[in-house]
């Protein structure tokens, strides 16, 4: 129960930190800046980035925040606990093997989605617009080429494209942490793209 007086805190800095935690690791072992033998270790960073973006999203959820609710629920339960669980279980299982193309189909599945969150995150900030216009091109060509559609060199390219996007949520982060508590903007994230009513 609440008590009187008590309001949730904004929990954007920590699930976009969680999003970053998990985002950033994947795409500098996929780039192969990070040695395959090193992949296990990003499993606790996945699974727990995945939790915090989880857990955020449903106190966003409590304060009435859908437009940030939504995808942290999404990408914290789709793109990171899920996944974390499917490698879990592949080095449990030495033999097994999951086809990329089903990764690739999630991928395309929240690519989608994210159509329509760019849209609307352009009612906050045309940086964040932006950001999320470059994680969308990325998800498109990561997924095509894990479901066979395309080949490596653009699947390369989705995963600096993630690279780039996490680096820009990263300062949008430390923007909203710093912003909230000195009641002023110290970095600033841009005005809106798109106005209610447009």
């Amino acid at each position: 129960m609440q008590e009187k007086g008590i309001m949730w805190a904004n929990p954007s800095t920590a699930g976009i930190l969680g999003l970053c935690t998990v985002v950033i690791p994947l795409a500098v072992l996929n780039l192969g800046w990070i040695a395959p033998e090193g992949a296990p270790l990003l499993i606790a960073w996945i699974l727990f980035g995945g939790l915090v973006q989880v857990i955020c999203g449903i106190i966003e959820f409590r304060r009435g925040g859908v437009l940030f609710a939504t995808p942290l629920l999404v990408f914290g339960l789709m793109l990171c606990i899920t996944p974390a669980f499917g490698e879990i279980i592949k080095i449990w299982i030495k033999d097994l093997t999951i086809p990329s193309s089903v990764s690739g189909v999630g991928f395309l599945v929240v690519a989608v989605y994210v159509i329509a969150f760019f849209i609307a995150v352009g009612l906050v900030s045309r940086f964040l617009f932006i950001l999320f216009v470059i994680l969308d091109a990325g998800l498109w060509l990561v997924g095509l080429a894990d479901v066979g559609v395309l080949g490596k060199g653009p699947e390369m390219f989705g995963w600096y494209m993630y690279l780039i996007f996490a680096l820009g949520m990263l300062y949008v982060a430390c923007a909203l942490f710093l912003n909230e508590l000195f009641g002023k903007q110290i970095l600033p994230i841009g005005t809106p793209l798109f106005k209610n009513g447009d």
